[in-house]
This record gives structure tokens, sequence and C-alpha cells, in this order.
């Protein structure tokens, strides 16, 4: 029996299935482009903890956006452990002091950091995320939430307004979903380039250098074109090389989705079929409270009907992003919209897609849902039950 099958069988539907097996082979792409980088996992991406723990005994390390992931990622055996959160409360930083490595993000956290470093007498080594002057793509660099803006920064004497803080990392990270291999090439030059000055500038030699994500996956194969890995690879050799005698320190690379992405399938069961003005729609089960993403991307498909802004990741992501399949033995096929059964118009997963036709009680599958699917879930909507969680590793 489909373990797809025996699921629904033993536990019934909704739920999600994730393969280590895929996780393997992902992983195994990255540490062959990237060569003694270290390998974080976003662990917003998807927390579900046997999904941690193959990342942990590949020898991936945690990137932890709260202080309940850092904890998530110590339960999962993670060795290497970056903390890096926009706005992290006096709490949070009490709380992961002595558990990670800590990046600051802005200047009030670095002083939170002073205050927790001077009140236990001891000097705090700490990243520093930096909003750079420079972009993926070379169009003018915008105001972010996220870092500290780098012109501030050459303003800065860190030692002397921050005496018990040692600037020993740097962290940037721009954009998500990059599939230009040519884009991430200059990217990873101008952050090493940025690295030399912040050296220079600090007085001291940086401990790592975390150029964040931006390694993208494809969602569409119709529309999009997969990175060259193997080119990649040679890039990153120039640009190692090309600075070895000024940067002798690790470098690190996060990846949420290109890891876990295509590990996961969301089933779901269709309980309802029904016709309205000619349409045709397929209800199934926790539709935007089980799996968001498609149910988001069709709510901004007015606003962006060709291609979703970077902005939104990762929220939405392209318009065909995920395979949908009906588990049915009919031959026929025939043209739906797959809605969920909440209380609201916009629980559609998809508009006018080409489907076996089915009967109530078959099962539907998407693909892509290994990262950023039930983490980003309105569960408790409507308080119906939610979608379980299962992990092979065959």
């Amino acid at each position: 029996m489909h373990p797809i099958e025996k699921i629904r069988a033993e536990h019934g539907a909704p739920f999600y299935i994730y393969d280590g097996k895929v996780i393997s082979e992902q992983a195994s792409i990255l540490k062959n482009t990237f060569p003694g980088f270290g390998i974080l996992f976003s662990i917003k991406a998807n927390p579900f903890m046997p999904v941690l723990k193959k990342m942990a005994s590949l020898g991936i390390g945690a990137d932890a956006a709260s202080a309940k992931e850092v904890d998530l990622a110590i339960d999962a055996g993670m060795k290497e452990i970056y903390y890096s959160c926009p706005a992290p409360t006096k709490e949070d930083i009490d709380h992961v002091l002595d558990k990670c490595r800590i990046i600051a993000d802005s200047f009030h956290v670095l002083t939170l950091l002073e205050e927790a470093a001077a009140a236990r007498s001891l000097t705090l080594a700490v990243g520093l995320r930096i909003h750079p002057d420079f972009t993926m793509d070379g169009s003018p660099q915008m105001p972010s939430k996220f870092g500290i803006d780098e012109s501030l920064v050459w303003k800065t004497d860190f030692r002397k307004a921050y005496p018990h803080l040692t600037i020993n990392g740097l962290h940037i990270h721009i954009r998500s979903q990059v599939l230009d291999t040519e884009q991430l090439g200059n990217y990873y030059e101008n952050v090493l380039a940025l690295a030399i000055h912040l050296q220079n500038h600090l007085g001291n030699k940086l401990n790592y250098i975390n150029f964040g994500g931006g390694v993208g996956k494809v969602y569409d194969a119709a529309k999009q074109d997969p990175l060259d890995f193997k080119k990649l690879q040679q890039t990153i050799s120039s640009i190692k090389e090309k600075y070895k005698n000024e940067l002798s320190t690790k470098f690190l690379l996060e990846s949420g989705r290109f890891l876990a992405c295509d590990c996961g399938t969301y089933v779901t069961e269709i309980v309802d079929i029904k016709e309205s003005h000619g349409k045709k729609f397929y209800i199934v089960k926790n539709g935007a409270n089980g799996f968001f993403k498609p149910v988001l991307r069709q709510m901004l498909l007015p606003f962006h009907p060709d291609q979703i802004g970077a902005s939104y990741e990762p929220f939405a992501t392209e318009n065909d992003s995920y395979e949908i399949h009906v588990l049915s033995d009919s031959n026929e096929t025939e043209i739906v919209d797959i809605a969920g059964h909440l209380c609201s118009g916009a629980d559609i997963m998809a508009k006018d897609v080409k489907v076996k036709k089915g009967t109530i009680g078959d099962l539907v599958t998407f693909n892509h849902a290994g990262s950023y699917a039930y983490s980003l879930a309105p569960l408790l909507f409507a308080s119906q039950p939610m979608p379980k969680e299962f992990f092979i590793d065959e």
C-alpha cells in the first residue's frame, strides 16, 4: 500500500507527509555547490521535529528566528544555532544568551545585548545584520525593517558604544528565491567586499559571514529555469580564492525552501462537489486552514497576474506553483475550482485546474508543501480539526 493510502486508512485526511530522502538529496546539492560552507536550515520553514532531526543528522545547523526556534533546534540535536530576529525582547535575549550565536538586527538590540553582558560581567560576541547599499539585481536599495543601514555602520564606533560586545560576525540577507546564477555570484562577492570593509572598521577579524538565503528552486518548470549549480560552484570557488588572503572565516548559507520544499506533500479529501453558474467546485477539507499558500496566491492574482513580487516571499510564490492530483480511478478529466470548506469566499486553492474526474471521498494532493506550508496556515480559523504531519525516510 502506498504511504499516502496507508496514512489515510489509519488516520484519515487531511495531512502532510514529508520524505527524508528528498531532504538528503537537496542537502547534497547545497554541500557540493558550496564546499566548506556551514548550511543552516530556516526553522520557520518547517518546525516539525522529525524534519529538524533529519536536518541535524545531515550536519545542518539552525537559522532561528525566535527564542522558541532556538529551543526546537537544541531539542533536534542541531550543533550550530544562529539566532536572528528583527526585534527580540529583553526576555528573548535572556532566554537564548548562552544557547546560540546571536545576531543583532538594530542599535536597540545591541543596547539590550550590552546591558545583558554588563549585568553578567562578560564580553559577549555577537553578529551584526547589515542592510547593505547594494541589491541583488542592481536596482536602487529600498528602506527595510531588517538590519542596520550600511551607511550608519561606518558612522558607529562599536567598541566605544558597546564596551561589553565584540562584533565578530556579519549577516546579510536581501532576497529569497533567486534563480539567476550571475546575480547570486555578484551578491556573494559584494558581501565579501563589505565584510573586508567591516573588519577594517571594527579592527578585528570576523569569525563568520552569513550570506543569508537566496538559492531558489523551481516551482513552475514551464516558466522557470533551475540554477546552474555547476556554474555556481565554479563561481563560489573563484570568489573564495580571490578573498582567501583577506578573509579567513567561516562561511554560512541559509536555506529553508530549497532544503525542504520538495520533501512535502499536502493531502486532503473531497467532501462535496457542486456546480454554480457552469463552474464545478471540488470542496475539500482544510483549504486555507490547512495549506494557505495556494489560497493566498489566488487572492493576489488580480493584482499580480503575471508574476508575484519578491516582497511577498515566503507567503506566496509563482502562479503555477503546485502540481495538483486527484487520486481517482477515473480515466476522464475535467476543469474545476478546488475550494476549502471555510465560511469564506476567499478559500480557493486553485481555479480552472485540469484534474482527473473525482468523487466525494477521493484524495487531492499538492506538491511543494515541505516549506512555508503548515507553518503559515491559519490553523485555528473556524475551530476545525488540524491536519496531521507524518515523516518517512526510506
